[in-house]
């Protein structure tokens, strides 16, 4: 060995002693100010994005989408600190609203309409069924600054439905550790490898993460809209659904355990059903706008009127269930037209405004 190879290999010797020390003083640093959470928590604690709507493309929506976090991974509008009256709010994509800026959602809109005695922390996470819901009402509402939580409202059915037309088996049979990484974007880490609970290596999945939703939103509504529209038009349209009724079972079961979880921890629940375009006959202006994907390996699409008739089928579900326990449901109605949605059951900007109205007026009934 040439003594030129010798102080090349010291050299690469001492860069690689110093790259270990500055890592682990990296990672002693950052675990000490605990920068990644080691919590259960459906979003990332003081954290937030922009998301750009194209305002050609999308009805009823005119601004880019402001979204923020607050230090309970809530999209909320206020300070949860003093208020008289906390409101969790669980839901999936239609809850988050995460076309709509903060101030416009329905969460916000509904915080305003009841007044400043009260504090709406929207912890809707898109896909998210009464499966994941089940998880979050157990796990967030034991952090110290939720426990005197007063009402818990969630607006579910269409993610249940869809998620059991998509893959049956999944829907029934997902396993609780599965289920808790898609209801939380944190959870403790103590089931992980050794080497994936270091802070760099949470960091750097964190940023993997968030350059792939980049990636996969920054033409939310442009090249993925057009790209399934096209696909639509190219595939068998399917006018009956598969027997619903082990979808169903489940999906009651689910509601009984947040009813039972409300019970112990004596909180006031509150159930939306899910307003969808969906309906018979729709006008062909609305029906280029149904945006729900393909089943079956996306070769074919469900028709929008079998949809709305399962919709109504696991709505009445909910209805029926809340009945029988004597639980509060707020029956969603809202014009089945752009006035309301801008797809199939997001709601857009008059959508959130009618949500929230809707909703405080029910609620503050229920609430006297």
């Amino acid at each position: 060995m040439s003594n030129k190879t010798r102080k090349i290999l010291k050299k690469l010797k001492y860069y690689s002693i110093f790259t270990i020390i500055i890592l682990v003083i990296a990672e002693v640093t950052l675990s000490l100010l605990e920068v990644v959470p080691t919590n259960y928590y459906v979003n990332t604690p003081n954290s937030g994005f922009i998301w750009e709507i194209n305002k050609d493309e999308i009805t009823g929506i005119h601004q880019d989408s402001e979204v923020s976090f607050d230090e309970l991974g809530a999209r909320s509008i206020s300070d949860y600190e003093n208020k008289d009256h906390k409101i969790v709010v669980f839901g999936g994509s239609t809850t988050a609203c995460f076309a709509l800026t903060q101030q416009k959602t329905w969460s916000a809109l509904l915080e305003k309409k009841l007044g400043d005695s009260y504090w709406v922390g929207n912890f809707g996470r898109p896909g998210n069924s009464s499966n994941h819901h089940t998880l979050q009402f157990k796990y967030v509402l034991e952090k110290p600054e939720l426990s005197d939580t007063k009402t818990v409202i969630i607006m579910q059915g269409v993610n249940d439905f869809v998620a059991y037309l998509i893959s049956s088996e999944r829907y029934l049979n997902s396993p609780e550790q599965k289920l808790k990484k898609f209801a939380f974007q944190h959870i403790p880490d103590d089931h992980l490898p050794f080497y994936k609970r270091f802070t760099l290596y949470k960091l750097a999945s964190r940023a993997k993460k968030n350059l792939m939703f980049y990636f996969e939103h920054k033409d939310h509504l442009t090249k993925t809209v057009l790209s399934i529209k096209e696909l639509k038009k190219q595939s068998k349209i399917i006018e009956e659904l598969p027997d619903l009724q082990a979808g169903l079972t489940h999906y009651e079961q689910n509601i009984k355990n947040l009813i039972q979880q409300a019970k112990e921890k004596n909180i006031n629940l509150v159930f939306v059903t899910q307003a969808t375009m969906w309906k018979p006959d729709l006008e062909q202006k609305y029906e280029d706008l149904m945006l729900t994907s393909g089943f079956q390996n996306n070769e074919a699409f469900y028709s929008t009127e079998a949809l709305y008739a399962g919709m109504e089928i696991f709505n009445d579900r909910l209805i029926k269930i809340c009945k029988q326990e004597n639980i509060p449901c707020i029956d969603l109605k809202l014009p089945k037209t752009t006035e309301s949605f801008y797809d199939d059951f997001h709601f857009n900007e008059s959508g959130a405004e009618l949500t929230a109205e809707q909703v405080s007026k029910e609620l503050k009934a229920i609430l006297e």
